[in-house]
Order: C-alpha cells, then structure tokens, then sequence
C-alpha cells in the first residue's frame, strides 16, 4: 500500500519543487503595528520620508504571491514606482485592510529594504496597489520575468525572455568590472 501511495505522489515532486523556488524579487506591503504589541508580532523600523521610528507587523497584508501583473512608471524622485494588478485573494485582503485601517501607515518593502511609506486613506476596491516609487530599473526587469506588464499579457513569453537576457548582460558588465585578485 505505501509503494502505491509514493508511485500515486512521485510525480507530484517537480510541482512541490518548483512552487518553493523563491522569487527573484520580493515585494511586500506590511501595516503599521502598534508599540504595544508583541515583539512576536511586529519589528521595529526607521523611516526616512516621513522620519519616524515606528514598528511593522510581521506579516504582510500582500505579497508578491498575490500579484497578477505590474506596470511601471517614472517617479519624481529618479525611480520607478509600479501599479500591481493583485489577484483575487491579494485584492480581498487590500480592500479589507483599507476598510479596517484607515489614517495608518503602510510600508512597501523591496527585498527586504523599505521602499516608500503610504497612508491608508480610502477603500481600494479596484485591486491595483499603488507603490509610488522605490524601484530601481533592476528590479523592474526582475518584475519583468515574473508578471506581465498589465495590458501586454499576450506578449509575456516575449517579455520575459528579453528581460532575462537584459539581467544576463548586466551580470556579465558586473563581471568585468570586478578587478581579478592578485597572486
């Protein structure tokens, strides 16, 4: 019987596999905590624009996860912001947290560094999340391996493609401009 049941589950190991690869990218929209609250429950942060120590809850409100696809744009500060289309489940809990947090602080995070600080201010319905800037060209070309740019999700496979060989060039650059140790 346990021979059956690991032939049934073997090739299901890829899938397994292949879902736990992490993301080139991480993004995360994490909620005001309280100083109150648990050290369990939220981190404590500095932030620049507007400077202010505050903590962070743990757990984000979405994730890259919830992303369906992204559009970029130019921010007045010299980076980029993005638009993330979110999926139903990422759309849920933004709407959500919108209506039950309103006047608070949330912090988008890019790879682990805050990226821009947004004041919740009305519901968002819609399902876009707005992170006005923070984005460097770098890791708009990682976005672009990952989602489609909303409204050219036809052309993805093209996209993706050219993003992937615009990172091999750019790591290639890097390469050579590391100086070789002396011997």
């Amino acid at each position: 019987m346990h021979r059956f049941l690991i032939a049934l589950l073997l090739p299901l190991a890829p899938l397994a596999a292949a879902e736990n690869k992490p993301s080139p990218i991480t993004i995360r929209l994490h909620a005001e905590g309280k100083t109150t609250d648990s050290e369990t429950f939220v981190v404590p942060i500095t932030l620049t624009n507007p400077p202010k120590k505050t903590v962070i809850r743990k757990v984000p409100i979405v994730t890259e996860r919830d992303i369906d696809a992204f559009f970029p744009f130019a921010a007045p500060d010299g980076s980029i912001g993005c638009y993330f289309r979110l999926d139903a489940n990422g759309s849920n809990k933004l709407t959500q947290h919108t209506v039950e947090f309103r006047d608070t602080l949330a912090v988008a995070m890019i790879n682990g560094r805050p990226a821009c600080v947004l004041m919740v201010g009305e519901k968002i319905t819609d399902g876009i999340l707005a992170i006005p800037s923070g984005f460097s060209s770098e890791e708009v070309v990682l976005l672009q391996t990952k989602f489609p740019i909303i409204s050219k999700e036809k052309e993805f496979e093209a996209q993706k493609k050219r993003a992937q060989d615009a990172l091999k060039q750019l790591h290639h650059q890097r390469k050579k401009q590391i100086p070789e140790p002396k011997s």
